[in-house]
């Protein structure tokens, strides 16, 4: 979800695609009753690409979502808590910059934009930094903030939108690799299972639910360990934690992974790893201007976790 020049009009990214109406509100206005939010869709107050909509509509990508004004999120008169910080070591987390759009190595720990008690996250940064450039960025996709990697952001809205079309027409490849426990499964396989974003308790996490929506992840193993096994994984769909719930679904979990790992992670306990061992790592996708020709983009593992992978074999 990303702000369009009327504060007021929201623009459905990838991650909301496919989210009903009511939910959408639910999630974006935080603290508003429910009972005002059904009030408002039906009484036209909210309404999806200037047409009144019900509460079960499913929100598709670059809809554009207007909302009353004094319900916008967000303080306007709040102060920039970016404008005193040192941002300079931005320069040294883009990979790749082009007319049209940046690559960039997100660290982890860093969400990719503010909210939910997230004062600023990687966009907010990008645009205090750069706000000298007159550039309209944009973030493409997401990855979690525990998530390391590489992220695309548009520098024009006509190179969001091309590449928004790109990845509903499946012509943006991913791949992350992730420390896996245990090794008990065979080199290369394919998860498909539905997923279902549980919002029950403060903790968001995303379940197995053949109600839920369709999630296919491929797994590729690189090496096995004797606690722990790497792998290259290729997500097809791009649901919520869905490379984190279909390891937890085989009973793999991440390597420090807090939210859906298991109170006993070696990995975790014997280096002290303090973050998720997940990494975008790779990303493709047709260059805009010429045929037959693919950009391809890498990131290499931080320092920490190549660390980990050099002194595994020491837990044998």
């Amino acid at each position: 979800m990303k702000k369009e020049k009327k504060n007021n009009i929201l623009l459905i990214d990838l991650n909301s695609d496919g989210m009903r109406l009511d939910n959408f509100l639910l999630k974006t206005l935080k603290g508003l009753p429910k009972a005002r939010i059904y009030s408002m869709i039906r009484k036209g107050e909210v309404r999806i690409n200037s047409k009144r909509a019900k509460p079960m509509t499913r929100l598709k990508t670059d809809d554009l979502i207007r909302i009353p004004p004094h319900l916008v999120p967000g303080n306007p008169k709040e102060k920039n808590p970016t404008k005193a910080m040192d941002l300079n070591w931005i320069d040294e987390i883009i990979l790749h910059e082009e007319k049209g759009f940046l690559v960039v190595n997100k660290p982890s720990g860093l969400a990719v934009h503010g909210g939910s008690g997230v004062s600023f996250g990687l966009i907010e940064l990008l645009r205090r930094h750069r706000e000298k450039k007159y550039e309209t960025l944009e973030l493409v996709h997401r990855i979690d903030k525990e998530t390391s990697g590489i992220i695309l952001i548009a520098k024009k809205r006509s190179i969001l939108r091309k590449l928004h079309q790109y990845f509903r027409d499946g012509l943006i490849k991913k791949k992350y690799q992730a420390l896996l426990l245990g090794n008990s499964v065979e080199e290369d396989f394919v998860i498909d299972q539905p997923i279902r974003v549980d919002r029950s308790n403060k903790y968001r996490k995303s379940i197995i639910d053949p109600e839920g929506l369709k999630a296919i992840t491929e797994f590729k193993m690189v090496k096995r360990f004797s606690h722990a096994s790497l792998f290259e994984i290729s997500p097809i769909t791009g649901r919520t934690h869905q490379i984190r719930a279909h390891s937890a679904f085989i009973n793999m979990p991440i390597a420090g992974d807090i939210r859906y790992g298991i109170k006993n992670d070696i990995i975790k306990k014997s280096f002290g790893l303090k973050r998720l061992f997940l990494h975008a790592s790779e990303i493709s996708f047709p260059q805009f201007e010429i045929s037959n020709s693919n950009y391809h983009f890498r990131a290499d593992l931080s320092e920490e976790l190549k660390a980990v992978l050099l002194n595994i074999n020491s837990l044998d």
